[in-house]
């Protein structure tokens, strides 16, 4: 439909797609335009106007397209052009506002069926308008997508979800409500090609950022310019329900987590806001949302209004003070948008007509600023978390509001400011520049919200409200799955490898899971995560062992299946007192090895122990986590038997047995020997004897004389020796043996 807004001289354009499903032809098909010349003054009378069905029949029509045939299956698009004398709307300016229409599909056989729509009537001099800003949801379907399911994390970012955020986040007329976790996608597996894969080989993984989900951070660094940015929990943790449920730490961890991403991003935050749903909104929820540190809670309208039906509607902004056993003390600033239209912006995700959800939505505004009152108004529109928009549908009704004359663009730092400066007012008719909203609201007034069959929202009973915190069970468990996590980040070189894994445990205690058994399925994912993780690191010891001395060194193996290196200490202990372990050492083990360590063990007492060895995390590393070491491995059992005298007998019992065989060899030697000395056997031996009977004797074939003895004999000769004696000394010695002995 043309255009935005319908003046005096102007030309009113509807054109209707019509597609036969029957079997025979529609004959004589035309479109009939009728309208409704009263202005509508109450936004439910739009929801009834929609709400009905069948032709319209009421009174002649005011135009009429050409008729034409539609064969079976075919389509047609039917047009009316209608100046706007013939509508009969009045000219006065203070009469501008919404305008019911219908276009009805007649045929041969009579009206068919019919669209119910609205056109804004804008004539010269109309002076009404209202502020509107629009708060859009920047997160994905899935927080965990990029984890959990890479390849279809890729597909909503190439041509799903993801990507119409990502285009959608490009236009100036939009503020985000950013989940900090698409500025920090996590480091996965790289494949050669690029794609996120499993490592099962010998060789060390790499770890990057892939590529799509790289790009949507950029995209949205480089989009954010000065628009105003709100903060949503890391990943959409519950950080409330986590802390009802028990797991405190972890709370901790996911805030501590988003406000490092921020400081990293260099994005400029607002505001550090939580969302409650409509059904789910009670004076119990505000103050825990003020117990996260959240300072701005984002709740429907209707559920902090009075009156929600009142003849004005307030701008999307008010205070609430926290109390109770989980509050602050601390005012909550309340922005409130409107749960209609931000519903109907919700439904444009492909599936529904985008014309009709515009039409309505300036309907909408159009009604809310034709509304008296003397005080500016802000209106905030901003759909569910959850709604999957079509990018061109979405583009399609923000440009619409960005055309409609009765329309202001805001922004929502505007309204935030407005409640921190008391820049408000709760009276209407008060003139100025103070907006009318909501003011400080009372937690009597705090109630549950949600839409009825008709398309408007009302209050519910307070006592409808579901228990929303996370189950106790689950939330523990998801806490203990990030302190193994805590854990092996403290002992690995680099820990990209944990990413994945902790965006595991986050989203199951995200507030996308509808259901406990859907975050239960995530938690299961990411438990098998975590203990594959911690499979990959193992401590051998030996099977059995004997400790026969004072001390020994126990061998212990580390092995180190994960894709960086590990530096951790190698825990023993024992279950007696009979041995004392040594100091525990701490080895860094090589990305997919292994190392041999031994572990000094000293002797007591005799007896048997049980040696039990650990792989804990250094207590004394830079980056050890709080309460000292912390366990990496399951306990393994190592049998020692201890006997630290069995060194000394045994040594005594050798040096006993040496002695004795010396002894008894002397004492065989004198039994057996003789004391006198076996004459020197001088000459060569015979050899012929020798082989027959192993007896050395002289033989007695001299042996020919060769030239090394006629020189040696010369040589005598010349030079005798002094110590020989001469044959006249020889024989006087034989006469006077006394003689021979006093010779020196």
């Amino acid at each position: 439909m043309d255009p935005t807004s319908l003046a005096p001289g102007g030309t009113l354009t509807a054109r209707v797609r019509v597609t036969n499903t029957s079997e025979e032809s529609l004959d004589a098909a035309s479109l009939e335009l009728r309208t409704r010349s009263s202005r509508v003054t109450d936004r439910a009378q739009l929801s009834q106007w929609e709400g009905l069905t069948g032709p319209d029949t009421a009174g002649e029509p005011v135009a009429s397209s050409d008729p034409t045939v539609i064969a079976p299956g075919d389509s047609a698009t039917l047009q009316i052009r209608v100046p706007a004398e013939d509508l009969g709307f009045s000219g006065e300016s203070y009469l501008w506002g919404t305008r019911r229409i219908s276009l009805t599909l007649s045929t041969s056989d009579g009206p068919q069926d019919a669209i119910r729509t609205f056109v804004v009537w804008r004539p010269e001099g109309a002076s009404g308008s209202i502020t509107e800003s629009v708060l859009l949801p920047m997160t994905g379907t899935d927080p965990g997508a990029a984890a959990a399911d890479p390849s279809a994390y890729a597909d909503s970012a190439a041509s799903g979800h993801l990507a119409s955020l990502q285009a959608l986040a490009a236009r100036e007329d939009v503020d985000w409500w950013l989940d900090p976790q698409l500025l920090d996608p996590p480091r996965l597996a790289i494949a050669e090609e690029g794609d996120p894969q499993t490592t099962n080989g010998d060789a060390a993984a790499e770890y990057a950022v892939p590529e799509t989900a790289q790009a949507i951070a950029s995209t949205l660094q480089d989009a954010v310019g000065s628009r105003t940015v709100l903060a949503m929990p890391y990943a959409r943790t519950d950080l409330a329900g986590l802390r009802g449920g028990g797991a405190t730490d972890l709370a901790d961890a996911a805030d501590a987590l988003g406000r490092d991403t921020w400081q990293e991003s260099g994005i400029v935050l607002r505001s550090r806001a939580v969302g409650i749903p409509g059904d789910e909104v009670t004076a119990d929820a505000l103050d825990e949302a003020a117990a996260t540190g959240a300072d701005t809670v984002i709740v429907p309208s209707t559920s902090v209004r009075e009156d929600p039906g009142s003849a004005v509607t307030p701008s999307s902004i008010g205070t609430y003070e926290a109390t109770g056993a989980t509050g602050s003390g601390r005012d909550l600033r309340v922005l409130a948008p409107d749960p209609e239209l931000s519903a109907e912006f919700a439904s444009l995700d492909g599936s529904t007509d985008p014309e009709l959800v515009t039409q309505r939505m300036l309907a909408e505004t159009a009604t809310i600023a034709s509304e008296y009152s003397q005080a500016p108004r802000h209106l905030l529109i901003s759909p569910d978390p959850e709604a999957a928009l079509d990018a061109e549908a979405a583009g399609t009704a923000l440009d619409a509001l960005d055309e409609a004359p009765w329309l202001t663009r805001g922004t929502t730092d505007a309204l935030l400011s407005a409640a921190e400066q008391d820049a408000v007012t709760t009276n209407p008719s008060t003139s100025g520049d103070d907006l009318y909203a909501l003011g400080a609201i009372d937690a009597a007034t705090v109630a549950p919200s949600a839409e009825s069959e008709d398309g408007t929202w009302t209050r519910t009973d307070p006592a409808d409200v579901a228990a929303t915190d996370v189950e106790p069970a689950l939330a523990r468990r998801l806490q203990d799955l990030w302190g193994e996590l805590d854990t092996l980040g403290a002992v690995m070189e680099d820990d990209a490898a944990l990413d994945g894994p902790r965006l595991e445990v986050l989203s199951a205690a995200s507030e996308h899971w509808g259901s406990a058994a859907d975050s239960s399925a995530r938690a299961d994912l990411a438990e098998s995560a975590v203990a594959d993780l911690t499979g990959a690191i193992s401590v051998v010891p030996t099977s059995g062992y004997n400790l026969i001395s004072d001390s020994a060194g126990v061998p212990i193996t580390v092995k180190n299946s994960l894709d960086t290196p590990i530096t951790v200490r190698i825990a023993v202990s024992s279950d007696r007192p009979i041995v004392r372990v040594g100091e525990q050492p701490v080895v860094t083990v090589p990305a997919r090895g292994q190392i041999d360590k031994t572990v000094p063990v000293e002797a007591i007492a005799n007896g048997t122990v049980t040696l039990s060895v650990q792989l804990t995390s250094d207590p004394d590393a830079e980056d050890a986590p709080d309460g000292g070491a912390q366990a990496l491995t399951s306990t393994s059992e190592v049998p020692l038997t201890v006997n630290p005298a069995w060194e000394n007998w045994t040594t005594l019992l050798l040096v006993i047995g040496m002695g004795a065989l010396v002894v008894v060899g002397v004492a065989r030697a004198r039994r057996t020997g003789s004391s006198h000395r076996a004459p020197a056997v001088h000459g060569p031996e015979d050899p012929v004897v020798l082989a027959r009977t192993g007896r050395s004797e002289p033989t007695t074939e001299p042996l020919p004389p060769t030239a090394d003895d006629a020189d040696d004999a010369d040589d005598a000769e010349a030079h005798p020796d002094p110590t020989t004696e001469t044959g006249d000394e020889a024989a006087a010695a034989a006469e006077d043996p006394e003689q021979k002995e006093e010779r020196p």
